[in-house]
């Protein structure tokens, strides 16, 4: 199965400060965060206690510089003014630290605790993703084995089995299985196809090859256009039906053949 890691937009969400993810069939689905209005820097309370403690400590200073001066000088207009340049200078390297900080600084920080909070929600997916897989490759198995015990060898099974597993890595059969199995029809054969590599998320090209070249015997005189638009056949004689994407592989048990 491949994973499709599928990236929405959050309008149907409740909107997060960070990326989630969810199942959805045999898709994982991550949403990332779209909405970039951030609160405001001067409405978070923190910011608010520094420009107040900003302001008192200027006063402070301004207070305190204007006494001094008026004792020194005398002079009420020259005290005024330079109480005023205090103030501004306070003022004003106050300011551009709060906007260093509020604007450079923590910016970074939450990009990078973000960044990091991703990268580990995409490797939980990556690992939920590869269990799932594996458990899939596994009822495809035995679903495979259990369906066929009956009319084929153990060498047999073992090479339709290698054959599934080049299929789900979207790679050529490596072996056939020459013989013509008694009570399995070719439409058996299409719903076991179908069955198996639609799960592996193989289109209906890829499948029709992997019969043909897994099967020889059986479809020796049925050409590749023919079995993948025949792969989900109504018509026709068969006893292997076709199993639903959402629903579990059960083995399907043919008659024994004939000794």
């Amino acid at each position: 199965m491949t994973t499709h890691f599928i990236i929405k937009h959050n309008a149907d969400f409740q909107r997060l400060s960070h990326a989630f993810y969810y199942k959805r069939n045999h898709e994982i689905c991550i949403v990332f965060n779209t909405d970039n209005r951030m609160k405001a820097p001067h409405k978070y309370p923190m910011t608010r206690a520094y420009i107040a403690v900003l302001t008192m400590l200027s006063l402070g200073i301004g207070l305190s510089d204007y006494t001094r001066m008026k004792a020194v000088t005398s002079d009420t207009f020259l005290a005024v003014f330079h109480m005023i340049f205090v103030l501004s200078l306070v003022i004003g390297s106050g300011y551009l630290i709060y906007l260093l900080v509020a604007y450079c600084i923590i910016p970074k920080l939450k990009q990078g605790l973000n960044s990091k909070e991703r990268e580990e929600q995409i490797q939980t997916v990556s690992d939920d993703s590869s269990i799932n897989r594996e458990q899939i490759m596994e009822n495809i198995l035995s679903y495979a084995s259990l369906t066929f015990e009956r009319h084929l060898s153990k060498s047999q099974v073992e090479t339709l089995c290698g054959n599934i597993n080049l299929l789900a890595q979207g790679k050529d059969v490596s072996a056939d299985i020459m013989v013509r199995m008694e009570g399995v029809t070719t439409n058996d054969l299409y719903h076991f196809g179908w069955n198996v590599g639609k799960r592996l998320r193989r289109t209906n090209i890829q499948i029709a090859w992997f019969l043909k070249e897994t099967f020889k015997a059986m479809f020796s005189d049925v050409a590749i256009e023919t079995i993948q638009t025949k792969l989900a056949i109504k018509e026709g004689t068969f006893s292997l039906k076709l199993i639903p994407l959402d629903q579990s592989l059960t083995p399907h048990r043919f008659p024994s053949p004939a000794l």
